[in-house]
């Protein structure tokens, strides 16, 4: 569940903050999908990962951490009770990426309209 309401939050931890434009990862247990392209400043508290995208449309780095490839990389993880992915063994991986931001950005975009029409369909056949 997300919380945007930081005052309602008695959470000790400090959390790390995010911007609109950065992508959150769950890194523990990745195979729940624990994911977040937000578009509102915030804190993650947890085992996430805080992805600032320079170099790399964030959109299109939302649609990157959802592959089956990644996904692969991120579950190779590191413990038993709690299993979290490895940042090394995804960092040192390969992923293929649009050279020009244009089309970075407009797979982005391709994949949010599909998230919506999903979540779409699926309200409306659940009546809600």
């Amino acid at each position: 569940m997300l919380n945007k309401d930081v005052i309602e939050k008695h959470d000790k931890r400090g959390g790390i903050a995010f911007e609109p434009g950065d992508v959150l990862y769950g890194k523990l247990r990745p195979y729940l999908q624990n994911w977040l392209n937000p578009q509102f400043k915030g804190i993650a508290l947890g085992d996430f990962w805080v992805l600032n995208p320079t170099d790399i449309s964030s959109g299109f780095l939302f649609v990157l951490i959802r592959t089956p490839t990644f996904e692969r990389v991120a579950n190779e993880s590191t413990g038993t009770k709690m299993p979290r992915a490895d940042w090394q063994n995804v960092s040192n991986t390969e992923f293929s990426i649009p050279l020009r931001k244009e089309e970075q950005e407009a797979i982005g975009a391709l994949f949010q309209k599909l998230d919506s029409l999903i979540a779409l369909h699926q309200r409306e056949r659940a009546g809600v």
